[in-house]
């Protein structure tokens, strides 16, 4: 049995998100015979010295640390959190523990941020059947190289079997949480299907968890008086037969819960959305566009549908890629402005991370660079924010003039969730 201390060194808090992972590692740690303890950094006065107390008092064999976001993800007050996770980091080995690495941040560039944290191996990928092989294998004496990065997607598929406990919260103060303005999380699948150019989850692998367990897991948030969440799927609407079998699921257990959710332009039906609404689903965040064929006719109908079933819809809009015009900027607002979705958070400049078609076209293309903004020379894996914007801020103003349906992104910091709030 190992011993493994989990760190959520995420401590932003506009809002400030529960570390759901861990919570999903916590109870594949139990079922597989080991101990752990969560340690939650997000609200804490003096992290380092927090995290020196919790190594001494729970005497770990290994560290795990989570890794949600490289940065913000917006241009605009961009913020950067890699540095102060290596300082974490860098407490935990000055102690001697080892550290192993993971989350979704940390799948988008493995081996850099690995070296820039200073951990000594990482998860790539869900963790909760790698991890264990990691711990396994330490067990038997049997040390695998520093920077050994493990193929979480390889062994994912786990995850469509796992047997209870679902999910442990200990350690976590959802008390505080909620009180400073977070939604709880939880996940239906990992991976995602689709193939969006700017995306670093795209063409994961999908594996879809048992609706019985998604259900059994929300019943035992419920009975400690959490009922608003937020999904953390890629999209939900990866598979629409699934979809229909889990919410019908959900409805039939009549939590009483509220919660929003990401989607695609396609695919979905109108079952679809009478199924959301009936398991509680009162917001929809729309990504667009997602360069499927007959997109604005797709968005148009789901915006209708789920106005016809009183669901809440946002739009995620991301805009100024290679070969978009400012006419098409011009047309794409006015589909948004005939729809008439709630929200339309606009975001003209494209994070780019390492790997994707968006990225290595444009860092490959010298006749594109001149809308780079961030260094893109020794910033391996992309790690320092790197965007593209090929429409100007005030252009873009001047497009969207004053109304009030769009939000250029980054000057302030909400989420769909908190400006929709009622």
């Amino acid at each position: 049995m190992a011993k493994i201390l989990l760190v959520n060194p995420n401590r932003y808090t506009q809002p400030p998100v529960p570390p759901l992972g861990l919570e999903y590692l916590a109870a594949a740690l139990v079922r597989a015979g080991h101990e752990y303890s969560l340690l939650d950094l997000t609200f804490s006065d003096n992290p380092q010295e927090a995290l020196r107390g919790a190594v001494e008092d729970f005497g770990p064999s290994i560290a795990g640390f989570t890794v949600r976001n490289i940065d913000s993800a917006i241009y605009r007050n961009n913020l950067f959190f890699l540095d102060e996770i290596a300082g974490l980091v860098s407490v935990v080995n000055a102690l001697g523990i080892p550290v192993v690495a993971g989350g979704m941040g940390f799948s988008f560039a493995p081996g850099e941020i690995l070296e820039h944290i200073g951990a000594r191996w990482g998860v790539d990928g869900p963790g909760e059947a790698a991890l264990c092989v990691l711990l396994e294998s330490l067990e038997r004496g049997d040390f695998p190289a520093k920077g050994t990065v493990f193929d979480g997607w390889r062994l994912a598929g786990t995850l469509a079997e796992e047997q209870e406990p679902f999910r442990f919260t200990g350690g976590v103060d959802y008390g505080r949480y909620l009180a400073e303005g977070a939604v709880a999380g939880f996940r239906t699948q990992t991976g995602c299907r689709g193939a969006c150019p700017f995306c670093a989850e795209a063409k994961r692998k999908v594996v879809f968890r048992s609706p019985y367990a998604v259900t059994a897991e929300l019943a035992d948030m419920v009975s400690m008086g959490v009922k608003n969440y937020h999904l953390c799927d890629s999209e939900f609407n990866q598979e629409i037969s699934f979809c229909h079998e889990l919410l019908e699921e959900l409805a039939g257990a009549r939590l009483g819960i509220s919660w929003a959710l990401y989607m695609k332009t396609t695919p979905f039906d109108s079952r679809l959305f009478s199924l959301l609404a009936g398991a509680g689903a009162d917001l929809v965040t729309i990504t667009y566009p997602c360069g499927v064929p007959d997109e604005p006719e797709l968005f148009t109908r789901a915006v209708s549908l789920a106005r016809e079933h009183g669901i809440r819809v946002a739009v995620d809009y991301l805009c100024g890629h290679p070969g978009q015009s400012e006419r098409d900027v011009a047309r794409e607002l006015n589909i948004f402005r005939a729809a008439a979705p709630d929200t339309v958070g606009v975001n003209n400049c494209t994070r780019l991370y390492q790997g994707t078609t968006l990225a290595r076209r444009i860092c490959g293309d010298p006749r594109l660079h001149d809308g780079l903004l961030g260094e893109v020379d020794g910033n391996p894996g992309l790690l320092r924010p790197v965007f593209y914007s090929g429409i100007g801020l005030e252009r873009m103003r001047e497009l969207i003039g004053d109304d009030p349906l769009f939000k250029i992104e980054g000057f302030e910091h909400s989420t769909n969730y908190q400006r929709l709030s009622d």
